[in-house]
C-alpha cells in the first residue's frame, strides 16, 4: 500500500502493522553485518499471468486459516477469527453447527481472535481425535489449548491448556500451530505488540514472545523449547516436504520509510538443536537492516531472510507453501517454488524453494485481496482464504 489513506481497514488478526522508530546509539556493541545478498529481493513481473484465480466459496466470517483434515478423504476446515471453524465442503457458512465454536471465549480486539488450529493425536484406530488451537482469551492472553473431538465436533468444555502467555498489547499476537515432520507441535508467537518491540521480548530468552516454540503434542505436561527467537509477528508457518525446512513469513513494522516484510527459511538441521535456537534477528535487525538501540542475543545462529520487500508492495506477508513432487502436479507453474502473498496489496509471489539469500521474487500476475492463508488440499486445489469471507483457488493460467 502506498499511503495510509488506502490501507484496508481492520486487518484484525494478520496484520503486524506496528509503528516504530530507531534512535542513535553510538555505544551499541558491534554486531554481525548482514550479507549484501540478504537485502531487498529483486522482483520480476511476468508478462503473461502464470496463475488465475477462481472463487470456491464465500460467506465465511473473517477466515484466518485453512486446515486439512487428516485422512485420504479429509475435508478442508475454514478457521474464522471470531472463534468458529466450519467445513469448506459441507454445511459451510450458511448454517449448521460449526466443528469448533469458541464464540464468547476469545477476544477479537485488534489482532486477537482464533489464530489457528491443527489436528493431532493418533487415537482409536488411527483416528485424529484431538485438535490444538491457538486462541486469544477474553483477557487477551495467548493460549494454546488441546481439545478432544467427540461426535464430530470439538468439545470446548474439555480443553487442556498447553501454553498460557500474557500479552502486554493487543497487536503482534499472531502465529499458528502446525505439526512438523518429526511429529512435534510448533507454534509461532509475535513479540507482544505496541511499536518496535519496546520491551525487547523477541531477543529475550526468558520470554515466550517473539519465538517459535515446540513440544510433544501428546504430552500431559508439555515441555516447550525455543526453536527460533527474534520474530516480530510470524503469520503462517509451513514445512518443506522435501527438505524438512520451516518456512516463516514475518510481518514488518508499518513505516513508510523502512518497513520490511520478510520470508525466512529455517533449515531442518537448525530445528533439531534443542539448546540452540536460531535467531531471526528482530528487533536488532529488520530484514537485513540494522536497528540501533536494540539488543542482540549473541551466540546463536543468525538466519537472514531468503526474501524481503517493502511497504511499496504490501504491509503483511502471508506465508504459503513450497510445492514439491506430486503436490505440485496441480499447479505446474509453481513446481519447486515457494508461493506466498500479502494481505494489503493482494499480490501473489513465488520464489525458487531451494534458492539462496536474495532470491528473485516472481509476481504471478494475480491478486487475492485481503488474503490470510494458503493450503494445498487432498484434491490438489491450491486454496487461499480472504478476510472478506471468500475462499479462492489458484491454478495455472489457461
Amino acid at each position: 500500500m502506498r499511503a495510509a489513506a488506502t490501507r484496508i481497514p481492520v486487518l484484525a488478526v494478520a496484520l503486524a502493522l506496528a509503528l516504530g522508530g530507531c534512535g542513535g546509539d553510538d555505544d551499541a556493541p558491534e554486531r554481525p553485518v548482514p550479507p549484501a545478498s540478504a537485502g531487498l529481493s529483486p522482483q520480476r513481473e511476468v508478462r503473461t499471468p502464470t496463475l488465475e484465480r477462481s472463487r470456491v466459496a464465500r460467506g465465511f466470517a473473517e477466515p484466518v486459516s485453512l486446515v486439512q483434515e487428516p485422512g485420504r478423504r479429509g475435508r478442508v476446515l475454514v478457521v474464522e477469527r471470531a472463534g468458529t471453524a466450519r467445513w469448506l465442503d459441507g454445511d459451510g457458512p450458511a448454517g449448521g453447527t460449526p466443528f469448533l465454536d469458541l464464540r464468547g471465549r476469545v477476544s477479537t480486539k485488534d489482532e486477537q481472535g482464533l489464530l489457528g488450529l491443527v489436528f493431532v493425536g493418533d487415537g482409536r484406530g488411527g483416528v485424529q481425535d484431538r485438535v490444538v488451537v491457538h486462541e486469544s482469551d477474553q483477557d487477551g492472553r495467548n493460549r494454546v489449548v488441546r481439545y478432544p473431538v467427540r461426535d464430530g465436533r470439538v468439545d470446548v468444555a474439555a480443553g487442556e491448556p498447553l501454553l498460557d502467555v500474557e500479552q502486554p498489547y493487543a497487536n503482534h499476537n499472531g502465529g499458528e500451530p502446525v505439526i512438523g515432520p518429526d511429529g512435534r507441535l510448533y507454534v509461532g508467537l509475535g513479540d507482544g505488540g505496541s511499536a518496535y518491540d519496546p520491551r525487547q521480548k523477541a531477543q529475550d530468552r526468558t520470554s515466550m514472545l517473539g519465538k517459535i516454540l515446540s513440544t510433544d503434542p501428546d504430552a500431559r505436561s508439555p515441555r516447550w523449547r525455543q526453536v527460533a527467537i527474534g520474530l516480530r509477528n510470524p503469520w503462517r508457518l509451513s514445512f518443506d516436504a522435501r527438505t524438512g525446512a520451516l518456512w516463516v513469513a514475518d510481518a514488518g513494522r508499518d513505516s513508510a520509510e523502512s518497513q520490511t516484510e520478510e520470508i525466512d527459511r529455517i533449515p531442518a538441521s537448525a530445528l533439531r538443536r534443542a539448546d540452540e535456537p536460531a535467531n531471526l534477528g528482530w528487533s536488532a535487525y529488520e530484514g537485513a537492516r540494522v536497528q540501533r538501540n536494540r539488543t542482540l542475543t549473541t551466540g546463536l545462529r543468525l538466519i537472514w531472510p531468503v526474501a524481503s520487500y517493502t511497504q511499496r508492495d504490501g504491509c503483511n506477508a502471508v506465508g504459503g507453501l513450497a510445492l514439491r513432487g506430486a503436490g505440485a502436479a496441480a499447479v505446474p507453474a509453481l513446481r519447486d517454488r515457494y508461493v506466498f502473498g500479502d494481505t494489503c496489496s493482494g499480490l501473489v509471489w513465488s520464489l525458487p524453494a531451494d534458492a539462496g539469500l536474495g532470491a528473485e521474487l516472481r509476481r504471478e500476475g494475480v491478486r487475492v485481496p485481503r488474503q490470510t492463508s494458503y493450503l494445498l488440499d487432498r484434491r490438489g486445489r491450491l486454496l487461499v482464504s480472504s478476510l472478506d469471507g471468500t475462499v479462492h483457488r489458484l491454478r495455472d493460467a489457461g
